[in-house]
């Protein structure tokens, strides 16, 4: 099987429209959107290990950014 992915210009696009809605809400609820965000995806996804190595690479990532 192969995993399908975003070609990159649309991942770009996915970005910039996180990087807007997430500066047009205020601080204290960008936390709250993000969770909502992932449960969101989540859910469009149909194997829960998938989703699961998404969360640990994306906490991978947030300690490099550190």
């Amino acid at each position: 099987m192969t995993d399908a992915t975003l070609p990159f210009a649309d991942l770009e696009r996915v970005y910039e429209h996180l990087a807007e809605t997430l500066d047009a809400l205020p601080e204290a609820q960008e936390s709250h959107f993000l969770a909502q965000l992932a449960l969101a995806l989540a859910h469009r996804v149909p194997e829960v290990e998938r989703v699961m190595a998404a969360i640990d690479e994306a906490r991978e990532g947030a300690s490099i950014s550190s």
